[in-house]
Order: structure tokens, then sequence, then C-alpha cells
């Protein structure tokens, strides 16, 4: 039968009896020996044991015990192996069962032990390992573990949950120690005595598979340190058939047959989302669990595979599937191997809505979707394999269907990439092949890319530092829109002015030399960059060589004055630790920064796209015109240095330069804490920099000083921070932003945040932004956010949701308005809270837990 987590307490049982303790009392009468030893004593020890022994006339070698009046029943044998599902922990080989009334059969074996057979009655509590079953009448065989119970009612932890599951049955019957059958049964994780929702089954087959535990990163079995041995883990499997699913007491699903693992407690549904607006219509998204669905007995290891069925009455009905995994080896090949894949297709019958300027544009293609799947593998020894597939539909179909992904996330790719690590040396094949033509990108066909970092040299007294890429590039720029209202803005970049091919060469390579002068740590260093391209923009070859040399120096500071004391603020001592860092660089190019493409570039897609509408929509320039210089995101790029970094994103970027950056790092650090147990945390960071330009005419639009930046950070106790951060560039019209902001945060009750950003330069903006998530009560939390603009705009977004916290689901019911794409919509949630991958709500940063998992709701 299932067994859990050795050690876990059953709280709050909803039910009438005792659970029994993990020892015997310290009273009591042993009545057998050998190798299974059985003691019976009173239940209550204040009530005297009403115990008869007589032997069986017609047996002699059997011996029948009947005891009356509440009896503990105690038996200790090694063939009560109960494994823990924690590898590591001890193995439990006892089992403790209460009743009001018991007989038991003893009979002699001829290896010299006992059999012993017992039938209980009235209130029966039943416990091995950490598995408990309440039921009314129980016959159990010790020696063979097996038995029936009548009117069981059992509780039992699993590994990877919170809670405990529930399984009541009229018939329950444990064939052996690994299979249990019950017959009209019922599984649940609610502890209320009538369920807010359950599975019924015509019949249900539990089994154990026990298996040696590994490690889940390294894929090496595990030993007891202690003996030696491998360690063990059980993993339990439920299968049923003739399956329905009932809410509230009502059937909502039926499913003729059912198989999945006890440490995936969902039933048949991942997640359930209905909701309302204007561009999608009314919309039901659903995820159902297909390796329970399709009944699947062998479900690999560490895997999730979800059925997606969503419906849309503004769009159309969206199919698509969602897996993950992660194994310790893949097709017999050792190592970590992690992955997922998620596709989604919809035959699209609306159309887009994107914000200011782009309502109502026709979908470039009417069944639309996308496929993303990406597999790392880790080899050993120092071999890692990374490989991708990144499928688009159109170039509106992300933002409109996943706009958290087209904002945030990485481009979708189609590639393979081989590293080798070897010491300080890293070698990497990339393959990578453009299948969006509607995303400017480069197809490598292959490209080889070696790494040396921190390499010393001459008895450590030089650094080497080198990057040396070798390859075949592709470059493709983007398609225009077909929708004439996306394409009258839409501008290819300067640096998309041509699409070209051929071989793409460079080197870079550093040289330091560290020197400590007194307390300075200096480092002077030599670079040099040496490129060749087989097509520039100008589609003709290019070779450029670029050199630099330069000294980088930086000298800490500090004073610790423990006299400073303040209960206010809970400071407890302090100390101020300050780095200056500074450094000067002359850098010589033979050749310019804008004659080639960006074959590695340095936005992502989602940015690009702006990029393209940038031009029109905020200088008014038409197409064929460049946004000005200054805010080319190559110049930027350039002066920020990136031609610097041996490791630097993009080869391309490279020209004259002289700059001096200056900046410095501090921190406030204090003691808080317990008396004796205090811990040292930074009470005030605040980082800065500054870059200086002395030839300002050439490198810097005629400003001597830019890129200012700074971050600063004030911890006023540990749930509360004040948050600000803000940078500059001091050229006419050069981006200026700054924000300030205070979080709280009250780990399992809430998080707040409220802050404000100013944006001036070629866009101006003021903006309010608000969140909250917070527990009103033990039934009740809120989630809320709100962005507001203060100049023409207004107001840009706002959400509103309730969350009922019921014993078994958590209901959401709220609103949100996107006012830049003139929609307002509601949306109801429903999760159950069993769910593995809780997200609904997170109070603090915690999921709200299983039903039981804190205490009886």
């Amino acid at each position: 039968t299932p067994g859990g987590q050795a050690g876990s307490s059953l709280p709050g049982a909803p039910f009438a009896g005792e659970v029994p303790p993990d020892t015997a009392p310290a009273r009591g009468m042993s009545v057998a020996g050998g190798r299974t030893q059985v003691t019976i004593n009173e239940r209550d020890p204040t009530v005297d044991l009403n115990l008869k022994i007589d032997k069986n006339p017609d047996n002699p070698n059997e011996v029948v015990y009947r005891a009356t009046g509440g009896v503990r029943v105690t038996i200790d044998s090694p063939d009560l192996a109960v494994m823990a599902d924690q590898p590591g922990q001890p193995q439990s080989r006892r089992a403790t069962i209460l009743a009001d009334n018991i007989v038991g059969w003893q009979s002699a074996l001829p290896d010299g032990d006992s059999r012993w057979e017992i039938y209980l009655e009235g209130d029966v509590i039943y416990q091995q390992g950490t598995r408990t079953i309440y039921a009314d009448r129980m016959y159990y065989d010790a020696n063979l573990q097996r038995g029936t119970i009548l009117d069981a009612d059992m509780l039992t932890p699993l590994a990877t949950y919170q809670g405990l599951v529930r399984l009541k049955s009229d018939v329950i019957q444990q064939t052996d120690a690994n299979t249990l059958e019950a017959y009209g049964p019922a599984v649940t994780s609610s502890r209320l005595g009538v369920p807010r929702y359950w599975l019924q089954s015509d019949r249900l087959t539990v089994t154990r598979q026990q298996s040696a535990a590994a490690d889940p990163l390294t894929g090496r079995l595990l030993q007891d340190p202690a003996t030696g041995l491998l360690q063990t883990e059980d993993e339990y499997f439920l299968e049923s058939r003739n399956n329905r699913v009932y809410l509230a007491g009502l059937p909502v699903f039926y499913w003729p047959r059912f198989r999945t693992s006890l440490s995936d407690p969902t039933l048949y549904l991942d997640r359930i989302t209905v909701g309302s607006d204007s561009v999608f219509g009314t919309q039901v998204r659903t995820g159902f669990n297909l390796f329970q669905l399709l009944g699947i007995r062998n479900r690999p290891e560490n895997t999730r595979w979800i059925g997606v069925v969503d419906y849309l009455s503004e769009r159309g009905v969206g199919l698509g599937t969602e897996a993950d995994y992660r194994r310790s080896n893949l097709f017999g090949y050792p190592g970590e191997a992690t992955g997922f894949w998620r596709t989604w297709f919809i035959n699209d019958s609306g159309l887009d809505t994107l914000g200011r300027g782009r309502f109502g544009l026709v979908p470039e293609k009417e069944r639309r979707g996308n496929i993303l799947g990406r597999h790392r593998h880790q080899f050993s020894p120092g071999f890692d394999l990374k490989a991708e597939v990144g499928y688009v539909s159109d170039r509106n179909f992300l933002e409109q269907y996943y706009e958290r992904r087209w904002d945030s996330e990485k481009d979708y790719t189609t590639g393979a990439w081989l590293g080798r690590n070897v010491g300080t040396q890293s070698f990497n094949l990339i393959a990578d092949v453009q299948i969006n033509d509607f995303f400017t990108q480069t197809s490598w066909l292959p490209r080889l890319d070696h790494f040396v970092l921190g390499q010393p040299l001459a008895g450590d007294r030089l650094v080497w530092h080198g990057h040396s890429s070798l390859g075949y590039a592709r470059f493709r720029t983007a398609d225009a829109p077909t929708d004439p209202r996306d394409a009258i803005p839409f501008d290819l970049l300067a640096w998309e002015g041509s699409e070209t091919q051929g071989i793409r060469a460079t080197t870079r390579q550093e040289i330091d030399m560290p020197l400590q002068v007194g307390p300075v740590k200096v480092v002077p260093y030599l670079l040099g960059d040496l490129g060749f391209w087989e097509e520039a923009i100008d589609q003709n070859d290019f070779l450029r060589a670029y050199g630099q040399t330069g000294i980088r120096m930086s000298v800490p500071f500090w004073k610790v004055d423990p006299t400073i004391q303040s209960t206010m603020w809970n400071v407890n001592g302090l100390a101020h630790k300050i780095s200056l860092e500074s450094e000067f660089l002359f850098a010589d190019s033979s050749q310019g920064l804008y004659e080639l493409p960006l074959y590695d570039p340095l936005d992502d897609d989602a940015q690009e796209a702006f990029r393209h509408r940038l031009a029109f929509n905020t200088f008014g320039i038409p197409a064929g015109g460049d946004v000005p210089l200054r805010y080319d995101e190559r110049n930027y790029a350039f002066r920020r240095g990136m031609q610097s970094w041996v490791t630097g994103a993009s080869p391309e970027i490279a020209d004259d330069m002289m700059a001096v950056k200056l900046g410095a790092r501090q921190r406030f650090q204090t003691k808080r804490g317990t008396p004796g147990q205090e811990r040292i945390i930074d009470w005030i960071t605040f980082d800065s920099q500054v870059v200086l330009f002395p030839d300002a005419d050439r490198d810097n639009f005629g400003s001597n000083a830019g890129l200012f930046e700074y971050d600063f950070r004030w911890h006023i106790g540990d749930r509360v921070a004040l948050l600000s951060d803000g940078m500059a560039d001091f050229f006419s019209q050069g981006l200026r932003t700054a924000s300030v902001g205070m979080q709280v945060t009250r780990p399992t009750i809430g998080d707040v945040y409220l802050g404000i950003r100013t944006i001036e330069g070629p866009i101006s903006s003021n903006i309010l932004t608000a969140s909250l998530q917070y527990r009103l009560s033990d039934k009740w939390g809120v989630r809320a956010g709100s962005s507001f603009d203060f100049g023409a705009t207004g107001a840009i977004g706002n959400s509103l949701s309730l969350i009922y916290i019921g014993e078994s689901f958590l209901l959401r019911l709220g609103a949100n308005a996107d006012f830049s794409r003139d929609n307002i919509g509601f949306v109801f949630g429903f999760e159950p809270r069993f769910m593995q991958r809780p997200r609904l709500f997170s109070p603090g940063g915690v999921p709200v837990g299983p039903p039981g998992s804190r205490y009886l709701e």
C-alpha cells in the first residue's frame, strides 16, 4: 500500500481515534518470538485489557487470542519493509493497529517463526511507515502482508506532495506487500468529511515499484554512508477504470481508463481558465495530463506531458501540447538531460490588435501557431550539447498571443551548439538556420568559436584572455509586412542595408599585467582585434585591424563603527565599504563602425521590430531614412565599451575612441538577528559610474561626460526596501531615465510595490506603477496592478483580481484594462490546490499550499 515521506506527521486527522505513536507502549505482553514479534496492549493505559488466550482444539499448533475493550497491536518483522520515499531516510519495519476488539490466530511454522492472522473491528486505525488507514473492520495476515479492509479511509503522504492524499473505499484488499486493490473507491486531497471534489472509480489498483535511488543531477546511484549499501526509493502507481470526477457532488468529467504516478496527484485536468475580452472574445483555456488520459503505464521519470485545448470565440479553437523532462541519461548516454517542448496552433478567424496605430491588422496567415523546443545534454567529461527549434507562423503571432514571451524571452532560433570546456578554455561548434523570414537573423553554416579566459602566463605575471571565431554566415533581413497599415511605418535599420553571406573570421586577444601598488590594484593591458568579412554592407570584402591599450585601477576603503546603534532603523553597528574603480583607454581602428551588418545582433526580435517603426513613429522620418545616429543601437554599444570586452556580443562593434571611466561601489553593512545568531546584511548599496570623453565631438556628440548610471537599494527592514536606479546621456536630447520605488514583502502574506519612472529624450514620459499581491485572510486574497502616464497617454493598464482560497481550490475573479490596445476583459481562474506547479496566487512569493500541508483548515 502507498507509503510516503519517512517521519512525516499526520496533522489534524478529521476522524475519531488516536494516531498510533512510533514506538510501542512501555508495558505490554509480547506473545510471539522468532522473526515476527507481536505485542498486544491496552489501547488506553487507564483501562485494563480484557485478553483471553486459548488453544485451538482442532489444531494443537495454533493459539487463539481474543481481546476487547480497546486494543493496541504492534507487529515487528523483517518482512514488514515499507521503504522510505526519500533516499537516506530510515526504513520502517513496524505496523501498529488500534481497534476496539480483536481476534488473533498464532500458528507455529517449521522454520521456528510464527504465522499471525488478525481480525479487528470497531474504530480501527492501522499505521505502517507513514501510511495511516481508518476503517470499521479489517483482516490482516502479518506474514504475507495481505488482508481485507471494510469501510476504509486512508491518508498517506507522497514524496513530492506537501499535503496528504486520501482514499475512501467500501472494500480494500491488499494482495501482497506491493499491491492494493480498492472497490468503489474515491480519491481526493480534501480533508473534509464530505469532500468538495473527488475521483470516483469502479475499481482501483495501487502498485509499488522499487528502484535504486540516484542523484537527479549527476545520475549516480546513492549509497548509505553508514552501511555502504545502495539506497532505494519507492514510486507508487494508480490505475483505475470507469472514472468520474465530481465537483460539489456533481459529475463533471468521465474517462474510461486512468493511470498515473501518485507523485503527480492531478486528476486529468492540469489547468483551466475562463475569461472574456474584446481581442479574443470569450475564452476557455484548458490543459490535460496526457499521461493520465492515455493510460500510459511506463511514464518516463521526471517528465510532464500536457495537451492544450483552448476556445476563443473571436479567433477559433487552439490546440497544442507541452512537455518537460529532466533525465540523468538519454538514450543510454549518461549526463543530465533537460528540455521542454511547446506547440500551439489555431485557424485564426479574427484580426490582430497590437496597440497604437496597429488596430485591426489582417494576419499574414490564417493557420497560425508556433513550435518551441529546447534541449540541453551535459556529457562527461566537459561536453555540453544544446539544440533548439523555434518556428513562428508570422511576424505578429507572438506579440498577439504570447506578449510576455515576445517581450522578455529569448528569440526563436533553430540550430545546435556543442561545447567543450578544458580548464580556462572553451571550444564551441554552432550551426543555425533561419526559418522565420520576417525576422532579421543570421544562419551559421557552421561556426567555430574558441575562448580562453584568465589563463596565467609568465609565472602568473601576465593573464591572457581571447576569443577567436570562424564561420560561414548567411545574413537575411526581415521581409516587409503585408498589411499596409503595418507596412507604412516599417523601415529596415541602417545595418540591414543588404543581404550578405560569406566567411567571417575574427580574433580578439587581450594581455593583462596585474600589479599591486600599495593598496591600489593596477592592471595595464593591451587588446588587439583582427577581423575579415567576405561581404560588408556594400557586399565587398572587409578587413579591419583594431587595437586598444589602457590601464584599469581599483582601490578599496572601509571603516567599521560598532557604536552606531538604532532601534528605529534596525542598525547594530555599521561598516562602510567602498571600492573606487577607474579605467583609461585609447583605441584605434583601421575601418569605421558603420560599414558592417550586425551578423551578431545587439537586440532581440521584439526590440528590432519596435526599431523598424521608430524612425517614422517617433521622428517622422519616411521610409528610406534612418534614426539620428545618437539613437542608433550600434553607437550606444560602442560608447558603452563593447569593443573592450573579449567576449563582446558582436565583434562588428569597434572604432576609434578615447575614454576615462570612473565608478564607485559602496556597501553599508550592519548585523541583524537574535543575540548570538546575528548575520551580516547589506543595509544600503549604492553603485555609480560615469564615462568621460576627451574627444567629445568625435566620440560623444559634443558632450565631455555621458553614460552616467547608478543603482541604489536601501533595505530599511528585512521586509521593506527603497529602490532607485537611473542613467543619463548629457548631450542634447540624450536619453535620461530615473526611477524610485518601495517594495514591501511578507512571506506567505503579501508583497507590494509602488514606484515612478521618468523618461526624457526622444520620448518623454512619467509613469507611476503599482502592484499588490496580498492574502487578506485565511479565505481571501487580492492581486492588483496599475500603470499610469502623467502625460497625454494617461492610464496604460489596470488589473484587479479577488482570490477565494477554498479548502481544495483557488478561485479567481478579475478584470483587466489594456488601454494601449483598447481592450477590457474579465477572467475567471480555477486552480486545484493539489497542483504541483501553482501559479494563480503566491503571496510574498510563496504559493498557497495543498490542504492540510500546514494545518487542518
